[in-house]
């Protein structure tokens, strides 16, 4: 975690995989404790509201070309996280646990693999197609196929020394 400032693209590429594909489009169900007015909505006393993220996330107004996965978009600091953990009083307490459990991942992987498009048999590189599972309430996207190569001698003895 001591480099995490010192990775910016891994910060963004974060931030871009939550806003781009949120694991759970709806957040959880809120009961509202009194009759509110929201944006012209008139919301009585004991209705279930649940946050729609994954519209929240798609916004074009708020992020330009929103289906594009793009983490550059957050090389403008005014550019908002997406609210996957929720917002407000509500938020999820476990939102900082699971940013650095993804970032140490991600740069783990980073620093002992390398990552590449699969060829296909015309030597040109396969575009995998992200698409949604079958679950709606909790996203996760179709299997595909890439290459996957350890950098070095060196790296793949430290990872079957991390095994054993």
């Amino acid at each position: 975690m001591a480099d995490q400032e010192r990775l910016p693209y891994v910060n963004n590429l974060i931030k871009e995989l939550f806003r781009w594909y949120p694991a759970l489009p709806l957040a959880l169900p809120h009961t509202v404790f009194v009759d509110d007015n929201y944006r012209g909505y008139d919301i009585k006393k004991g209705t279930t509201v649940i946050g729609n993220v994954w519209a929240i996330s798609h916004d074009e107004a708020v992020y330009q070309d929103p289906d594009t996965f793009n983490p550059d978009r957050y090389l403008d600091p005014s550019t908002p996280m997406a609210p996957v953990f929720g917002w407000g009083r509500r938020k999820c307490p476990g939102s900082h646990l699971a940013e650095a459990s993804l970032f140490l991942s991600i740069t783990s992987l980073l620093a002992v693999f390398t990552f590449a498009r699969r060829r296909g048999p015309d030597g040109k590189e396969i575009v995998p197609k992200i698409e949604p599972g079958p679950n709606a309430l909790a996203l996760s996207p179709s299997a595909f196929e890439f290459e996957l190569k350890v950098r070095s001698e060196k790296h793949r003895q430290m990872i079957l020394d991390s095994v054993n």
